[in-house]
């Protein structure tokens, strides 16, 4: 059985409440084979840092609330990984995302970085990582 691992940026876990989009639905149904989500802690830790530049109670801060009632709602349905790493020194969190999606590719060929942000997506596609993307603001693509 083919095993998909769909690495999930930051601008990704906002598409249910911004676009209405039930991103782990949809990834799931489109990637044949068995799906697992990473999420690494270093995306919960720049949220949580842009969260206290904003202040608690600012928009970002309820739709980052939002976002992490949509993960832990799915927990059960989806094979859902939260993974306690975090970025190295001046690394930058794309940098970083970059470097796991490349040290997993050389376990596993079916490696995804679920990521809305063009550079980062460009940089993925340059080291033969597939994409995830919202387009339209309406679905879902693979790249």
């Amino acid at each position: 059985m083919r095993c998909n691992i769909v690495v999930i940026d930051a601008n990704f876990l906002f598409l249910p409440i911004q676009f209405k989009i039930d991103y782990l639905s949809e990834i799931n149904y489109v990637l044949v084979g068995k799906n697992y989500f990473l999420i690494y802690k270093q995306i919960f830790d720049e949220l949580e840092s842009k969260r206290k530049r904003l202040h608690e109670i600012s928009k970002f801060g309820r739709e980052l609330n939002f976002a992490k009632v949509y993960l832990e709602s799915n927990k059960k349905n989806y094979n859902l990984i939260y993974i306690d790493k975090i970025k190295q020194g001046s690394e930058t969190t794309d940098q970083f995302l970059l470097s796991e999606c490349l040290r997993l590719n050389k376990k596993h060929p079916n490696i995804f970085l679920a990521t809305n942000d063009s550079q980062l997506r460009r940089e993925a596609s340059k080291a033969n990582i597939r994409n995830v993307c919202l387009r339209q603001k309406k679905y879902l693509v693979i790249s």
